[in-house]
């Protein structure tokens, strides 16, 4: 990966529907050496997907919340982390070394909601404790940090 690679992933992380030729443009090549140069990052792995950015409260989803889970037994529970993927209000599992073993963000329309959901990932055997804080604001939402050559 050379600095015009890097280039081209910066401006994508900012706006992953720029048109071709902006990027051409913001980059310093021709349309289709740009053009070929994501595709080449594509093909590569670097760029796994493109993805729409939603507004939650709009759409109902009133509460982000984060939550550390705690294992009763960590060490090679899968189990556990596959069961949570089932949870489509889980949006993001992070698994962790410290506190907890495994983090997760959690996005709900309610506290009623919230509470259902809890309760039953409590139910998951081998679930021990779990520590929930509520997301009043997010300052910085990003994707993935600027990529560097």
């Amino acid at each position: 990966m050379d600095k015009i690679d890097a280039a081209i992933l910066n401006e994508l992380r900012r706006n992953a529907r720029i048109a071709n030729r902006t990027l051409a443009q913001k980059v310093h090549l021709s349309p289709s050496a740009a053009l070929a140069r994501v595709n080449k990052l594509k093909r590569a792995g670097i760029i796994k997907g493109f993805e729409t950015r939603l507004d939650g409260a709009k759409l109902g989803i009133g509460l982000t919340v984060l939550v550390e889970l705690r294992l009763e037994k960590n060490i090679g529970n899968r189990r556990i982390g596959e069961e949570l993927v089932k949870f489509p209000e889980v949006v993001e599992i992070h698994d962790v070394a410290g506190e907890c073993d495994y983090l997760l963000k959690i996005m709900i329309s309610d506290a009623a909601a919230l509470r259902e959901l809890l309760f039953r990932i409590g139910c998951i055997p081998g679930v021990g404790s779990s520590r929930t804080t509520l997301v009043l604001g997010t300052l910085k939402s990003e994707l993935f940090p600027p990529v560097r050559a």
